[in-house]
């Protein structure tokens, strides 16, 4: 027997050894993007104060997450999000006008919780500790606005767009939150296009052809021809894709997209996609935006050897 067993293990011995296992070759990021509605109870008409901490919970399941209208309500929203890492976007400004309604104000905001108008841009972004870059993150206003009455009251807060960078198995991507001007008329959609202008700017400056989401709330509509016509040049100057996330229930408006492109050493795919239906129930939604999510997969790109 001993004799047999001698042949045999030489063979194995001029066998490969067994391969080790492959390396993780892709991961998964989810991404939620939603409008928190957080200001002042009278104009919200509920209590921002009650939904706060349920959406914060609620939001801690995502890798990235992405608020919008969190003016007065912020705190309660990190208070949530453990082992994620928060950045927040533009403040006020130092705009005479507005810095001058801010002083008028004063009085009230001391007197009255949760009620300190004019607002920054009333962004967040937080993103799950291990894959945050702390120090990698820029924010600026757009300075347009149009009204401060009715449907065009954009100019009570500080529009912009907050950027922040993650860290992935493929390297950096670069995630932009973003709400734009709100309102039906001419001279708003005239201001969403030149925000757009800007943000397009931003991002060809700072990230090049890098990897990219870019999410918020951009209060655009296909149902009006100015809209449409300019989602598609902004799109289209970038090489941007749409995620599909989109709202289910019929009473939601199409105004927050989820858009992403792939970059030279990364490749975003989405895996799914839609609206996060665990921020509605059957009595009540948590703000008056659609919570959208997308799943990215995120594979490297191999780099050819010179």
């Amino acid at each position: 027997m001993a004799i047999l067993l001698v042949p045999l293990a030489l063979a194995r011995a001029d066998e490969p050894p067994p391969s080790a296992p492959s390396p993780e070759v892709s991961q998964t990021i989810s991404v939620l993007s939603y409008n928190v509605h957080g200001i002042f109870p009278l104009i919200a008409k509920d209590s921002p104060r009650e939904r706060m901490p349920t959406i914060g919970w609620l939001a801690r399941g995502y890798d990235v997450v992405l608020f919008q209208e969190d003016f007065e309500f912020h705190h309660l929203l990190r208070l949530q999000l453990e082992h994620h890492t928060g950045f927040t976007g533009n403040g006020m400004g130092w705009d005479p006008r507005r810095v001058a309604v801010k002083a008028l104000l004063l009085p009230l905001s001391l007197a009255i919780p949760s009620f300190s108008p004019p607002y920054g841009a009333g962004l967040s972004t937080f993103v799950r500790d291990d894959i945050a870059r702390p120090d990698d993150a820029g924010r600026k206003a757009y300075g347009l606005c149009h009204g401060w009455f009715g449907a065009n009251g954009d100019c009570w807060a500080r529009k912009g767009f907050l950027r922040v960078a993650m860290d992935t198995i493929g390297g950096r991507v670069d995630v932009y939150n973003t709400h734009l001007e709100a309102g039906p008329s001419r001279k708003s959609v005239k201001v969403r296009k030149a925000q757009l202008e800007k943000l397009a700017e931003a991002i060809e400056k700072r990230s090049g052809h890098h990897a990219v989401i870019v999410a918020g709330d951009f209060n655009i509509s296909f149902n009006r021809p100015g809209d449409a016509v300019i989602m598609r040049r902004f799109r289209q100057r970038l090489g941007l894709e749409d995620s599909a996330a989109g709202p289910i229930l019929p009473s939601w408006r199409e105004r927050d997209y989820i858009l992403y492109r792939s970059g030279p050493s990364i490749a975003l795919g989405v895996e799914h996609s839609g609206e996060a239906m665990e921020f509605v129930s059957e009595r009540r939604a948590l703000s008056d935006h659609a919570a959208l999510y997308a799943h990215f997969q995120v594979t490297p790109v191999p780099v050819d050897a010179p």
